[in-house]
């Protein structure tokens, strides 16, 4: 059990960090390329791009939610959560 739970740990740590990175990006893609956040918007490569990180945070909270994030976040000392 120990172990199941040092796991689900790591892999918690694993997806929010990723989370963490895609989020930045996103950001950047917005501020520094002009990035639509509009799902609708004209396409164009900053757009597209977003697009896939959009996606790919998508699939990342569904990681979180298999391994019951909520649970673990509670203890996370440096959850945005927690402040």
């Amino acid at each position: 059990m120990v172990e199941d739970t040092a796991r689900d740990r790591a892999i918690y740590q694993a997806l929010k960090a990723s989370d963490e990175i895609a989020a930045a990006l996103q950001a950047h893609l917005i501020e520094e390329h002009g990035a639509e956040p509009e799902r609708a918007a004209a396409q164009s490569p900053a757009t597209n791009a977003l697009m896939l990180l959009r996606q790919a945070r998508e699939r990342l909270g569904q990681g979180l939610r298999a391994i019951e994030a909520d649970s673990i976040a509670e203890s996370d000392e440096i959850s945005l959560r927690n402040h």
